[in-house]
């Protein structure tokens, strides 16, 4: 099987079948806007980031476009190893690293920052297993998080991919977050759907071939919703800012209704 985070991409690349040409190109000027002169990717403030960065390079692959790469290697490598980051801003610079050849050079550093940080929130795990790849010899938990009825909609399905066998019970849990208008809630006794908790619903349920057809409609007419003349998306039908964050959200929840 695939790593997660080369399924992520793969996935959200599936929404070239949905999206014309004139609406990719759209989407891709969005994302390349975003990118600073120093060669990062800002979010919702005008500084680069390694998390916005990394969301930004998946969401130009998974439509076929490149960033300015020696603008971004300049960035990535102005890091070093990451000794200083936490975990979701490591497992950003290791993945933004691997698109480089001298992640060899630094590979040690790297890996030794990565096992110095040890899972804390039920997320953390499939945070980790996004760098399993890289590390083949580094220890990354197999064991989902354990989930309740009253979870989030983001751990339940973080913890279906991570523990990466099918399970109904799970599946039953987040498609009774589906919102009848289209996309997921976020919470259990929540009617309002966003866009993170839908892409992440979707990609653990398209992960384990669950039958999404009697949401397939609503839920893409919901994210086209968040779909703004900018070219990005929106988080919620209340967001008034597109960032590339949510406008990969966006790509790989049509992606993942398109598999």
């Amino acid at each position: 099987m695939e790593p997660v985070a080369v399924r992520l991409v793969h996935m959200a690349a599936k929404s070239r079948g949905f999206l014309e040409g004139a609406s990719r190109r759209e989407v891709a000027r969005f994302i390349l806007g975003h990118q600073n002169r120093d060669g990062g990717f800002r979010g919702r403030d005008a500084q680069s980031d390694l998390y916005y960065s990394l969301f930004a390079v998946s969401a130009l692959s998974a439509l076929g476009w490149r960033p300015y790469v020696f603008r971004l290697w300049r960035y990535v490598y102005s890091f070093g190893t990451g000794q200083d980051l936490d975990l979701i801003h490591l497992v950003c610079l290791i993945r933004l690293r691997k698109l480089y050849p001298m992640l060899g050079r630094t590979r040690r550093g790297l890996l030794k920052a990565f096992e110095n940080h040890d899972p804390g929130t039920a997320y953390d795990p499939f945070v980790r297993l996004l760098a399993a790849d890289v590390f083949t010899e580094a220890h990354v938990p197999v064991q989902p998080p354990e989930v309740t009825a009253q979870s989030p909609t983001t751990n339940i399905a973080a913890a279906m991919v991570v523990n990466s066998r099918p399970d109904a019970d799970m599946q039953r849990l987040l498609m009774e977050r589906a919102c009848p208008t289209g996309g997921f809630a976020p919470g259990a006794r929540i009617d309002s759907p966003d866009l993170l908790s839908t892409a992440t619903a979707l990609f653990a349920l398209a992960s384990e071939s669950a039958d999404l057809e009697q949401i397939r409609k609503p839920c893409l007419e919901y994210v086209e919703s968040l779909w703004r003349d900018s070219g990005g998306f929106a988080g919620h039908e209340a967001d008034a800012f597109e960032d590339v964050e949510y406008t990969f959200y966006g790509l790989l929840s049509i992606g993942c209704l398109m598999a």
